[in-house]
């Protein structure tokens, strides 16, 4: 547990007058579940599973303190969890499984169960408490294992083997702890095994009101079970939980699951850009929805008028499925800023207003002497990130993907402080970028560049790159790391958040735990990305087109309007110049027109749209992802 400095003092006095939580059995919960112990007369019997010898078990690793790997998919199976089939699951190094892969990641203290709100909602807990995989001493390794089986039909066993607490020591960890989760598909249940516990060994910090919670969240945070806090399971026992043969509640229930892109995280435009924005509506309940959804859009900039507004609509939609929806109306951003693009349904059959809404960050930015800064958050910082360790491999990251290619990094902007002002000491940090070919921190390593302590400025840092790097497609990764633990990176929770930041630690990335509400002063500074690839010069004269959907990956309708008539030539070229398609059509008459481009051969990258009628010209960009 490395707790973030700003957050320590606001739960010290949570614990005051505090009950643990035991029972035999519980539930019904407002959808159904319920639960049964091993000491109940009825209750399930001990009887442990033994995985990791098995043929076909795999050992998790990428697992440290207070972080989350995965996704991990379902063998062609899914699992019915409340309401919804999951296909695939992500695992906390804290004990807790999340259901989903947008579950963030759940560190110390530990909420409540349920609980809605927070990186927390949509996971099963077997055993939250601040477990730790590393070692601060090498001759003292951490013996913490978690290893899964999944029988490819209907069966997913977890096993969390010999694993300790985090404790402010060295080495930082203490304890020992083994046990297990069984998913079943035919049935749904789900079955916690405990085999060697060691309570002795436990914590019980007068800081947190929970530093150990057992139980199940359901999506929306506020349906669910809490089985105990502060109290570690005995040996040999076991807690079943029983899928309701009839819920209680069924749920149509219509959400935007992403919009912008399917991250949902933020995005750069370049000012001029014409976009079709996107948006996917998914029906996230176990009840089809039969009648109408309105999707409503706006894009707005912090209290301001929106600058764009639009609508459409779903006539139905099956529990379960989804749909990409492309607004009908383009935008064209004119001005550079931070925007909050908003997408709501609504629908007289949704049972769960909680998720109607979805907010992305779209941030437009603007060529200033063929250059552009990409920055999700200005400053200056309402708080910082600071970890109590920071040597070396404990930080904090941020993911770009440039507006336009090809694109050179030059240096990286960072705001770092000084977090004891009375303390005459600055340490320095390095700054790692990595393509995005890998997992986040795990992909080549383009450049690493160490800034000392006696080059350190408590404000905003340029730091050149080593040489200029090139960004051709796709996205890159900056990595700040601590040189000690005298200094800090700033924070700012504006909205909107880009929810593009991580937490670095023990070399681990993982998905920022404040990076629903928080985002990280830390970005790029980028040369030769001002190609013209949003240029219209056809503004005052009447020639216009745009592309949607752009982004694509399929099919993707261009429409143009032309203001006389004339011999017109359509060509798409790549990066290169190379002319991927061409279509010319002659006397075309005055109006507006389409035509469909199959991009399913292309290679994902950017591509440059030319639209020519005798002298008038207008070149626009094309997206092309996979």
């Amino acid at each position: 547990m490395r707790d973030k400095v700003l957050l320590f003092a606001l739960v010290v006095l949570l614990a005051a007058g505090f009950q643990p939580v035991q029972a035999g059995q519980g539930g019904p919960d407002a959808y159904g579940y319920t639960w049964i112990d091993s000491d109940e007369p009825n209750g399930p019997s001990f009887s442990w599973v033994e995985i990791r010898n098995a043929p076909g078990a795999v050992q998790v690793t990428g697992l440290a303190d207070d972080n989350a790997v995965g996704p991990f998919n379902f063998n062609g199976w899914t699992f019915r969890y409340y309401w919804t089939d999951i296909s695939s699951w992500k695992l906390g190094s804290n004990g807790w499984v999340g259901m989903n892969t947008n579950t963030g990641n759940i560190a110390h203290c530990f909420p409540s169960l349920p609980q809605a709100g927070g990186s927390g909602d949509n996971f099963i807990a077997p055993f939250m408490t601040d477990i730790n995989f590393t070692s601060s001493n090498p001759s003292q390794p951490n013996p913490g294992e978690v290893w899964y089986y999944d029988n490819g039909v209907d069966t997913l066993i977890i096993e969390w083997f010999d694993c300790p607490w985090w404790v402010n020591g060295n080495p930082d960890w203490v304890g020992s702890n083994t046990f297990q989760m069984i998913l079943t598909s035919t049935d749904s249940a789900i079955t916690w095994n405990y085999l060697d516990m060691d309570p002795a060994a436990f914590n019980d910090t007068q800081f947190c009101a929970s530093d150990l919670s057992i139980g199940i969240e359901n999506i929306t945070g506020n349906i669910g079970l809490q089985v105990s806090t502060e109290t570690v399971p005995t040996d040999s026992f076991t807690i079943r939980w029983t899928y309701p043969p009839v819920p209680l509640i069924t749920v149509p229930d219509a959400e935007p699951s992403w919009n912008a892109n399917s991250d949902n995280a933020g995005q750069f435009y370049l000012v001029n850009d014409m976009v079709s924005l996107t948006t996917n509506i998914e029906n996230v309940g176990n009840a089809d929805i039969t009648n109408q959804i309105s999707i409503d859009g706006e894009l707005r900039a912090g209290t301001a008028a929106p600058i764009w507004t639009d609508a459409t609509s779903l006539p139905s939609l099956n529990a379960g499925a989804d749909s990409t929806l492309t607004f009908p109306n383009a935008v064209t951003f004119t001005q550079s800023g931070r925007y909050s693009y908003f997408v709501r349904t609504t629908n007289s059959q949704d049972l769960n207003p909680s998720n109607n809404e979805n907010q992305v960050e779209v941030n437009v930015v603007e060529c200033q002497n063929d250059t552009l800064t990409y920055l999700y958050a200005q400053g200056p910082p309402d708080g910082v990130l600071l970890w109590t360790g920071g040597q070396g491999n404990e930080g904090a990251g941020v993911y770009i993907e440039p507006a336009s290619y090809p694109s050179t990094i030059t240096a990286i902007d960072v705001f770092v402080t000084d977090p004891d002002i009375n303390t005459p000491q600055f340490d320095g940090f390095t700054l790692v970028i990595y393509d995005d070919d890998g997992a986040a921190g795990q992909g080549t390593v383009l450049d690493s560049i160490v800034v000392s302590s006696t080059n350190a400025i408590d404000g905003w840092n340029r730091v050149a790159t080593t040489s200029g790097i090139p960004i051709n497609d796709g996205g890159f990764y900056i990595g700040w790391f601590q040189g000690g633990s005298e200094v800090s990176i700033g924070t700012e929770t504006i909205l909107p958040i880009s929810r593009r930041s991580w937490e670095i630690l023990a070399g681990q990335w993982a998905p920022y735990r404040q990076g629903t509400v928080e985002d990280l002063l830390l970005g790029a500074h980028v040369t030769e990305a001002c190609v013209a690839v949003s240029v219209d010069n056809s503004l005052n004269s009447g020639l216009s087109m745009f592309a949607q959907p752009n982004p694509t990956n399929g099919l993707t309708k261009l429409n143009y309007e032309t203001p006389v008539i004339g011999d017109a030539a359509i060509a798409v070229m790549d990066l290169y110049g190379q002319t991927v398609f061409e279509e010319r059509q002659a006397d075309l008459p005055a109006g507006q027109h389409s035509l469909d481009l199959d991009t399913r051969n292309l290679a994902a990258g950017v591509y440059f749209i030319n639209l020519s009628l005798g002298e008038l010209k207008v070149t626009k960009k094309l997206v092309v992802n996979r």
